[in-house]
């Protein structure tokens, strides 16, 4: 890896204000990167753990599972937006005075239960093409989307108290791919009949990166000037990225065929997505295993 080159993957501290792709600009004319991308959008409302690929690292994206997302964020009670956050123009305002404690612990056990959620019609979900939020800013419309299956893996409630006629929640969540706070701020006020969207988010856990992982725009500019790109990694001994994937050693003579498009026998479950070892231990390629064998999906011959 060398500073003209930077290939791997780091986790960004996203500002609040900044969407992802914009964020992911900035990113690589920091970097002078022709290629990157980022791993799970996070709205221009919320702030923190974006990961990002850069370089080569980029073709492994699509190869990577779905990760769990970790959150802390801030429920709002009394009040229902276009957006299903606090930054989306106001539908109506009920205000929260009033509820019972025990009526809103009920509402937030019952909305964690659920095993589907309707994603907010101002989101990047896609139907027919086209996403939510391009339909609402281009064409004035609303998508109404499916469910989709989703699970809250944990809560905890962390704070809450009342703001004028409005009740803020702050809580803590691990929530699997796909799952929207919005979407569940949103569910929580509908159960409890005054409304409720979010207010602020902090993404605090994703593909193995916790918010102590991640740099911020600043430092990122500041550690390139001074020719450190020791942050990128492959993630290959953490929690998330390649870790994940079971990974194939191969020797010389298996890795002159592999890399020439040729599959290696292999014994791992059928469909299987593993990562592939050059044998003097660096990145390959990946594979698909199929019919006992391992297919090359992409292979880095760099």
């Amino acid at each position: 890896m060398s500073s003209s080159h930077p290939e791997g993957f780091f986790a960004l501290f996203k500002p609040r204000g900044l969407s992802s792709a914009g964020a992911l600009c900035v990113v690589k004319g920091i970097l002078s990167a022709d290629k990157a991308g980022f791993l799970g959008t996070l709205d221009v409302p919320a702030m923190g753990v974006l990961p990002i690929a850069i370089g080569s690292a980029t073709k492994l994206i699509s190869f990577l599972p779905p990760s769990e997302k970790e959150y802390v964020g801030e429920l709002v009670l009394g009040i229902t937006t276009i957006t299903d956050d606090m930054d989306g123009e106001v539908i109506e305002r009920r205000g929260a005075a009033g509820l019972e404690d025990a009526a809103v612990e009920k509402a937030i056990k019952d909305v964690t239960a659920q095993t589907e959620q309707v994603p907010p019609h101002v989101s990047a979900k896609q139907q027919g093409g086209v996403r939510g939020y391009r339909a609402m800013r281009g064409q004035g419309r609303l998508i109404d989307f499916a469910p989709a299956p989703v699970a809250v893996r944990h809560l905890i409630v962390l704070q809450e108290r009342q703001d004028t006629d409005l009740c803020r929640i702050v809580f803590r969540m691990t929530v699997t791919p796909g799952f929207y706070v919005r979407g569940f701020c949103r569910d929580v006020g509908a159960v409890l009949g005054c409304g409720g969207c979010m207010g602020r988010l902090l993404r605090t856990g994703a593909h193995g990166f916790g918010v102590s992982d991640t740099l911020s725009l600043a430092t990122l500019r500041r550690r390139v000037q001074g020719g450190d790109l020791s942050f990128l990694t492959w993630g290959e001994t953490e929690v998330g990225l390649l870790a994940t994937l079971p990974r194939i050693a191969l020797d010389d003579v298996q890795w002159s065929a592999f890399s020439h498009g040729l599959p290696m026998d292999c014994d791992m479950g059928e469909g299987t997505t593993a990562m592939v070892k050059r044998p003097d231990g660096r990145l390959g390629g990946v594979a698909a295993v199929r019919a006992g064998k391992a297919w090359p999906l992409k292979v880095f011959n760099e």
